[in-house]
């Protein structure tokens, strides 16, 4: 009789024991569920972020593109400029000098 009482405390005993480590095991499941979807959240809002960079760059980029080209024409067209200014110049001081 007093060993099924020890048998019987030892149940209780252990019963309690799992009850307390399912209820751990429920907490720290419950922790880790919420530090997954708060990282999910944070992967998603890094992904946004980088995507509207994306976006910006890619327009940067077209716009920087476009201004080198207009910027490569007004040099080319200055350099034409140029070179037709120094020959009629060239023309009119070899013109006055008598060697056309």
């Amino acid at each position: 009789m007093l060993q099924n009482q020890n048998y019987e405390s030892r149940i209780r005993e252990l019963e309690n024991q799992l009850r307390q480590e399912r209820e751990n095991h429920n907490i720290e499941r419950d922790t880790l569920n919420n530090e997954i979807q708060r990282l999910r959240k944070a992967i998603d809002d890094q992904l946004m972020e980088y995507r509207d960079l994306m976006d910006v760059k890619i327009q940067l980029d077209a716009e920087i593109a476009a201004y080198r080209k207009l910027l490569e024409s007004e040099e080319s067209r200055f350099i034409l400029i140029s070179v037709f200014i120094w020959n009629n110049l060239l023309s009119g001081i070899l013109s006055q000098v008598g060697c056309l």
